[in-house]
């Protein structure tokens, strides 16, 4: 695999919190580099494959994304990164490490919400980052954009078939009851099936 981890991130601080948070005045110091390539690593690259994602970072570091790529970027992309982004600092803003230990954020204006309203604010940012990625990848596999990713098209990552992630979890169909795979679970094509176990062939 390329080293992607020398090329600069693919959105920064203030595009996450122009994007993503209430608060404007946000201290982009709080949205690291580093988390927004966490962000990057752990939901996006999953979804283009290495080879696009590699792709889009070289081009976007260079300053030479192609017109298909600088409107996918921007249209999609921007906006899935920027909610996993949130997503994933929100941990962060909400504590600090000192000598004392972990403590809570708090200014004389503020107080700290409850456990349970924390997590449902965290579940709901995850789902609206979700809804984001489910978008960019339909716009992706749209027959308006045949041969405009040929990158993307020709090392599009495999189906999790019969799998359901969530929150970095995998779930399995046959216990949870997820549907809507996108694959025949046993050859593992996405549009045409090439085996002749599923009765589609």
């Amino acid at each position: 695999m390329a080293n992607y981890r020398q090329y600069i991130p693919l959105i920064d601080a203030g595009e996450v919190i122009d994007k993503t948070f209430t608060n404007k005045n946000t201290d982009p110091v709080l949205v690291s580099n580093n988390t927004i390539i966490l962000a990057e690593l752990a939901h996006i690259r999953p979804i283009l494959g290495d080879e696009f994602y590699g792709e889009l970072k070289l081009e976007h570091n260079n300053g030479t994304l192609t017109s298909a790529n600088s409107d996918f970027m921007v249209y999609y992309l921007e906006d899935c990164l920027a909610w996993f982004v949130r997503f994933e600092v929100i941990n962060d803003i909400m504590s600090n490490i000192t000598s004392s230990g972990v403590v809570h954020n708090l200014d004389e204006f503020s107080r700290v919400i409850s456990e349970d309203d924390y997590n449902a604010f965290k579940q709901d940012t995850y789902r609206k980052a979700e809804i984001f990625a489910k978008d960019m990848e339909d716009y992706l596999t749209g027959s308006d954009q045949d041969g405009l990713f040929p990158t993307y098209e020709a090392n599009r990552p495999a189906s999790m078939s019969d799998t359901y992630k969530n929150h970095g979890m995998i779930f399995y169909d046959s216990i949870y009851d997820v549907t809507g795979t996108d694959a025949c679970p046993s050859c593992g094509t996405y549009t045409v099936c090439n085996c002749n176990d599923c009765g589609n062939c």
